[in-house]
């Protein structure tokens, strides 16, 4: 295989979309990005799926066309996406309406009722029913949108919209299929019964084929190569949910350590060998090394300091600081901070989340002593505290590891890592990678090409150790204090 060649790696999250360069080292060469327009109104969560795929292919464009390669020298292409939710399309492979994202709640209320009734699909998927799923959003279209219920023809979801319109091919991969509590686990496959319990037995025949991540599904075709300036017949690998992307990215591969993403979702998950049923736990989805990952997830990270930032610094302009400034500014500042006399909590419950249902982002104990740095800090305390929540609940599953991989935008701080140790009492590991999903999605590119006989080879030479952090045993102390003022304030305002 000759040098100087390239593989292309696309992620469309749900903030931004990215399109990568990456050489055979695993080095990152150019990233072109675009931001995610997502259509939010009276609890609808909808993304119009052909100003997607048409601005992911002029992202691919300006970023071939912008490195002077030659498309030839792109290897291969993969992509990652935000997962669940619904890209739905007819028999002539067209749009049935705008895609529905994972923030959607329209489904809110059927989850309610089917609870009520006591149907559960629990034992089949070992994943608790959330709003964002397939089951509850196919059933309120098919009582609220029949005509476009009828005319659906396959059951996408983001990723694969890409990939099918980049090749024309229907699939999905186990990650995403599991994620939306779509196949039966113990079997790894769909099962006709998860669709029969709540009366939505057509979609079984609307499914798309099930991959494996790395699997190459097809080839660009003409018109693809058209409008992205790929070469036609580069090889395309199935792909993997966005979060899965990051955690590889992260260096996770065995039953060793918890993985944390501190993003604009809070995801903390651990890998189990076999399949474990604990209800408490949110959800399992199929690991792409072929066992498992449990996951505890909730909206209530790191966002919340970029709603502070954007919503209370920059649009008023009460620093004058551009964001690397701003976030340098900060964490100069709440390292003077003494944790020992604050009495100042944050909750960061500004999207809703299972840590409370009825609590809401809350401030308490604000006082004349504080300054804005104060508060900064307890959102970042407030933040870890609702990880230390859902590694709690691990823990009474007996998942309990010494050490956890941390990635997302709390990475970036120093403080923020130490401060994840010290509350969660554990090794923090940081890798050097800016961009961990695409590292990760980079990864089973590799495996695609045969470049690497497994994963956690793939993982051992292209994941690099940035910083470790060890709990600080005094301030240890003070956290555990602290957290068990938090869980109990939640309980009394929750009320």
């Amino acid at each position: 295989m000759k040098k100087n060649k390239y593989i292309l790696c696309i992620d469309n999250g749900l903030s931004v979309s990215k399109t990568a360069l990456v050489d055979f080292s695993g080095n990152l060469v150019r990233v072109s990005s675009f931001k995610t327009e997502i259509i939010n109104k009276n609890g609808f969560s909808e993304i119009d799926m052909d100003w997607f795929y048409t601005k992911t292919f002029a992202a691919i464009k300006e970023l071939i066309s912008s490195s002077n390669i030659d498309s030839g020298d792109i290897a291969i292409v993969g992509n990652s996406a935000h997962g669940a939710g619904l890209y739905l399309i007819d028999n002539l492979g067209r749009p049935v309406r705008k895609a529905i994202t994972s923030m959607d709640s329209r489904g809110e209320s059927l989850i309610s009722k089917w609870e009520k009734e006591g149907i559960d699909f629990y034992s089949k998927t070992y994943t608790n029913m959330w709003n964002g799923q397939a089951i509850p959003l196919l059933y309120w279209l098919k009582e609220h949108e029949k005509d476009n219920f009828q005319k659906t023809n396959k059951i996408l979801f983001c990723k694969d919209w890409i990939k099918f319109k980049l090749t024309g091919q229907v699939t999905t991969d186990y990650t995403d299929a599991s994620n939306a509590g779509l196949i039966n686990l113990r079997s790894k496959n769909y099962d006709p019964e998860i669709y029969k319990m709540y009366d939505l037995d057509s979609i079984y025949e609307k499914l798309p084929k099930l991959n494996r991540s790395y699997d190459i599904i097809g080839y660009v075709t003409k018109e693809a190569a058209e409008k992205t300036c790929l070469r036609e017949g580069t090889p395309v690998i199935c792909g993997m949910v966005d979060f899965i992307a990051c955690i590889i990215g992260s260096g996770l591969k065995d039953t060793s350590t918890y993985s944390v993403v501190s993003g604009t979702w809070g995801i903390n998950s651990a890998i189990r060998d076999n399949l474990a049923s604990n209800p408490g736990i949110n959800s399992t989805v199929v690991f792409p090394n072929n066992n498992f990952l449990v996951m505890e997830i909730s909206p209530n990270s790191a966002v919340n300091l970029e709603w502070f930032i954007s919503e209370i610094l920059e649009k008023p302009n009460r620093l004058n600081l551009d964001r690397k400034d701003l976030y340098s500014k900060i964490n100069e500042e709440i390292s003077k901070i003494d944790i020992k006399e604050s009495d100042l909590f944050y909750f960061p419950f500004i999207y809703r989340s299972k840590l409370s249902w009825k609590l809401e982002g809350v401030i308490y104990g604000f006082n004349a002593s504080d300054n804005l740095y104060n508060l900064i800090y307890a959102i970042y305390e407030g933040v870890v505290f609702s990880h230390l929540m859902q590694i709690n609940n691990f823990r009474k599953s007996n998942i309990d590891y010494d050490k956890v991989l941390l990635s997302g935008g709390a990475a970036n701080s120093k403080q923020w890592c130490q401060m994840f140790s010290d509350i969660l009492n554990l090794k923090v590991i940081t890798t050097s990678a800016n961009e961990v999903g695409i590292l990760g999605l980079a990864i089973y590119q590799f495996l695609g090409l045969g470049l690497y006989e497994n994963l956690e080879k793939a993982i051992d030479k292209m994941v690099k150790v940035k910083s470790i952090y060890e709990p600080d045993e005094e301030k240890a102390n003070i956290y555990k204090n602290r957290f068990l003022k938090f869980t109990k304030m939640i309980k009394l305002l929750d009320q």
